[in-house]
């Protein structure tokens, strides 16, 4: 596949873009659990789209290792 170099910028900034939110996400939340007693159970929000940045991270990188061609 064949880019162009302003492709190839829009990507660097996508693929920054995906770190960003990835080190966002990344955190560990707590959920609050109700009942008789009240406890709380760890949560990565990452965890719930970590498929969706796997696949858009793999789209990214096989675009930005394609042919540059000149505007």
């Amino acid at each position: 596949m064949k880019i162009s170099s302003e492709v190839s910028i829009e990507l660097r900034k996508i693929k920054a873009a995906l770190g960003d939110m990835y080190n966002k996400l990344n955190a560990t939340l707590y959920k609050k659990n109700l009942g008789a007693k009240v406890s709380y159970s760890e949560v990565k929000p990452y965890d719930a789209v970590s498929d969706n940045f796997e696949y858009i991270s793999k789209i990214v990188r096989d675009l930005q290792d394609s042919e540059i061609v000149e505007d």
